[in-house]
């Protein structure tokens, strides 16, 4: 389990962050209702997805077909405002942002609720700073409590996630890898 979850880049950042906890009796019908009816975040981030994976298609069109190009470029336009209008920004998506440390396969975080190993959690999650939103469940790795203060270092695995939402934070998280190295390299010269 623990190598499973090492298959992708870390980093520590700051997010939006809801966590919910799914009571024993619900989960199966909450992981079920998380696959069939897909989150409105989720759709919109396989919309873009699908979006990217033809952008290539798109510039040779653009190329070949300069007038064909540009209509496509104008009615994926109106498509991203009519997905801005059908989804509305929630007020309550998050309730604290926190430093966390995050991959595209979970997140390590303090919290001043404990947890129990094994408990299904759903995470509503806020990327800072283009506030793209993601919704997932995931499972408590652990929840310990080393210094006997008041916080829990909770380490969650996502094992119920959209693959648009994973490409997402995939993408985000080599975002901020970027930008980290670029900082570094000007604060070196």
């Amino acid at each position: 389990m623990q190598q499973e979850r090492r298959r992708f880049f870390r980093i520590e950042d700051n997010v939006g962050l809801k966590l919910t906890t799914i009571e024993p009796g619900q989960q199966e019908s909450r992981i079920q209702q998380f696959w069939n009816e897909q989150h409105q975040f989720s759709l919109r981030n396989e919309f873009n997805y699908r979006l990217e994976q033809h952008q290539s298609d798109l510039l040779v069109i653009k190329n070949k077909m300069p007038e064909l190009g540009r209509y496509l470029s104008l009615l994926q336009q109106q498509l991203d405002l009519l997905t801005d209008k059908v989804i509305n920004d929630q007020d309550d998506f998050i309730d604290f942002e926190a430093s966390v440390n995050l991959s595209a396969q979970g997140i390590s975080l303090h919290s001043e609720q404990p947890y129990s190993a094994g408990q299904l959690v759903e995470l509503h999650i806020q990327l800072l700073p283009n506030q793209q939103k993601i919704v997932t469940l995931g499972t408590v790795i652990e929840s310990i409590n080393p210094s006997g203060n008041k916080l829990f270092n909770l380490s969650l695995d996502f094992t119920h996630i959209h693959e648009a939402d994973q490409e997402l934070l995939v993408k985000h998280i080599h975002a901020r890898q970027l930008l980290a190295l670029s900082e570094s390299r000007a604060s070196d010269s």
